[in-house]
C-alpha cells in the first residue's frame, strides 16, 4: 500500500527531464524535523531542471506523505569536465555539458519510526544510456532510509564529489564518491541495481547487471570500505550504476543513503594523471597513535609532458590540513594529529582529486586514503592505602592495547608496555623501601 500511494504521487507529480544523476540526504534538525537535500544532475541538452521537487515520506508507523522542497539560491551551475576553451551543450557547444541543481527543505516526521524512507522519483533518464532498455522511458528514482527511534538523531552520509564521471576507453580509472559521516558512524558501500519506482528495479540488458554495469577488463571493482571504485573499460558505452552507503553506529545499522550515477566510457587523446599513495608508496592506508601528529606527501604524475597536474581533497577529516605545492606536477602534503576522542576501529578516511589540463576534456581521478587512530590504555588497578605495619602486594599487570608505529627500534605497543612495566617496578622498589623502618 506504502509503495502504491508513494507511485501515485511521483506519477501525478514529477515533470519529464533529461537525468544523469541524483542522491538525497538528511540533517537532523532536532525532534523530528529533517533537512532534505536533493542533488540532482541535469544532461544540458535535455529541457530545464523543475523549480521544485516532490519528496515522498513514508515508514511502518504512518501514512505516507509528500512536501514539496524548492532549488537553492545560485543553483543550476555547471560541472561538465571540459576545459575552459570548450564550449558544451550548457552554452550553445556540441560538448557534453552536466549542470547541478539543488533543493533543499524540511520535513517535520509526525513521530519516530525505525523504517523511514525519503524518496524522490523524476522522468526520464539520458537517452543515449546503451546498457539498459529504453533508457528514455525509464525513470529515475533515489532514496534514503532513516531510523529516527535512535539518540542522538542521526545525520545521514553526505556526498562530496560529483557523480557524472567519464572515463576513457583502455585505461584504468578510479573514482570515489566521498562519502563523509558527520557523526563519525561506521560507513560501508555495496553497488546495487538502480530504480525507476518504488521497488522497482531497472532492466540491465544482458550481460549486464548491477556489480557489472559495464564492459572491462578486468572487471569493475567495489571496495566496500573506502567507495573506492575501480575499472578498465574496452568499450564506447554509456551506463548506469547506483551506490548505497549504509551506516552503522555501535555495529547496528541505522541509515542509509543511495546515489544513482552515469558514467560515459569515450575515446581519450590524452592519458589521465594518478596519485601516490603515502609518501610516494603503493600504500593508501595508515594506523597512528592519537595525539601524535601524522604527516604524509602525495604526488601527482602524467605521462603527458606538455600538461600540468592539479591536487585538492574534499575536507572531510575536520582539524587537518592539506597543503599543495603548485608546480607543472602538483604534490600535497596532508597533516593531523588525532585526540584520544577519535580513537576507533572505523577508519578516518578523505579524497584526493587529481586533474590534468587536457582539452577538450580534462582528465580526473579520485583515490581514497584512511587512517585508523588507535590509542595506549594502561591500568595498574585501583588505588592502594597501607596502613602502618601492614604490607600489600602489587601483583596486578597493567593491561595495554596499542597498535602504533615503531620507537626507537621497539613496536609502539612493546614500548610502553615496557614502559609501564618500569614504573610498575619503580613503585615496588619504593614500597619495599618504605616498608623497612614499619616493619623493624
Amino acid at each position: 500500500m506504502i509503495l502504491l500511494i508513494s507511485s501515485m504521487i511521483f506519477i501525478n507529480e514529477a515533470r519529464g527531464s533529461h537525468s544523469m544523476g541524483a542522491d538525497l540526504t538528511y540533517k537532523c534538525l532536532g525532534g523530528n524535523s529533517y533537512e532534505i537535500e536533493l542533488s540532482f544532475y541535469r544532461d544540458c541538452a535535455g529541457i530545464e531542471a523543475d523549480t521544485e521537487a516532490y519528496i515522498v515520506f513514508q515508514s511502518s508507523c504512518f501514512p505516507a506523505d509528500s512536501i514539496r522542497i524548492y532549488q537553492i539560491a545560485g543553483t543550476g551551475q555547471e560541472i561538465s569536465p571540459a576545459c575552459p576553451n570548450n564550449t558544451t551543450t550548457c552554452n550553445g557547444g556540441t560538448f557534453t555539458g552536466i549542470q547541478e541543481y539543488i533543493y533543499r527543505g524540511v520535513i517535520n516526521l509526525p513521530g519516530p519510526c525505525a523504517d523511514w524512507q525519503f524518496s524522490y522519483n523524476l522522468c526520464c533518464r539520458n537517452n543515449a544510456i546503451t546498457n539498459i532498455n529504453n533508457p528514455g522511458q525509464t525513470q529515475i528514482y533515489i532514496f534514503a532510509n532513516l531510523n529516527s527511534t535512535i539518540s542522538p538523531c542521526n545525520n545521514s552520509p553526505t556526498f562530496s564529489n560529483k557523480p557524472v564521471p567519464f572515463a576513457c576507453r583502455g585505461q584504468q580509472f578510479c573514482y570515489n564518491h566521498g562519502a563523509y559521516d558527520q557523526d563519525g558512524d561506521s560507513l560501508v558501500y555495496s553497488l546495487i541495481t538502480p530504480y525507476e519506482g518504488p521497488g522497482t528495479p531497472i532492466n540491465y540488458s544482458p550481460p549486464w547487471t548491477a556489480t557489472n554495469p559495464l564492459t572491462s577488463s578486468p572487471a569493475v571493482s567495489l571496495n566496500q570500505f573506502t567507495g573506492d571504485i575501480c575499472m578498465t573499460p574496452t568499450n564506447l558505452e554509456i551506463t548506469v550504476m547506483a551506490v548505497l552507503v549504509e551506516e552503522y553506529r555501535n555495529g547496528v545499522l541505522i541509515g542509509a543513503v543511495e546515489r544513482d550515477i552515469q558514467f560515459t566510457i569515450i575515446d581519450c587523446n590524452n592519458i589521465i594523471p594518478t596519485l601516490s599513495g603515502i609518501n610516494g608508496t603503493n600504500s593508501f592506508s595508515q594506523t597512528v597513535c592519537a595525539g601524535t601528529q601524522t604527516c604524509f606527501d602525495i604526488t601527482s604524475s602524467d605521462v603527458n609532458g606538455t600538461q600540468n597536474t592539479f591536487i585538492d581533497w574534499d575536507y572531510s577529516i575536520p582539524g587537518a590540513t592539506f597543503t599543495t605545492y603548485p608546480a607543472s606536477r602538483e604534490t600535497a602534503t596532508f597533516c593531523w594529529t588525532p585526540t584520544s576522542a577519535q580513537i576507533s576501529t572505523n577508519p578516518y578516511c578523505f579524497t584526493v582529486t587529481v586533474r590534468d589540463d587536457n582539452c577538450p576534456f580534462v582528465g580526473s581521478q579520485i583515490y581514497a586514503y584512511c587512517i585508523t587512530v588507535t590509542g595506549i590504555i594502561a591500568d595498574a588497578g585501583p588505588d592502594l592505602t597501607v596502613a602502618c605495619n601492614a604490607t600489600t602486594p602489587i601483583l596486578q599487570q597493567p593491561p595495554v592495547v596499542a597498535g602504533c608505529t615503531i620507537t626507537n627500534g621497539i613496536p609502539e605497543q612493546i614500548h610502553h608496555r615496557l614502559l609501564a612495566e618500569q614504573v610498575l617496578m619503580l613503585l615496588r622498589h619504593q614500597m619495599d623501601h618504605a616498608l623497612i623502618p614499619i616493619l623493624q
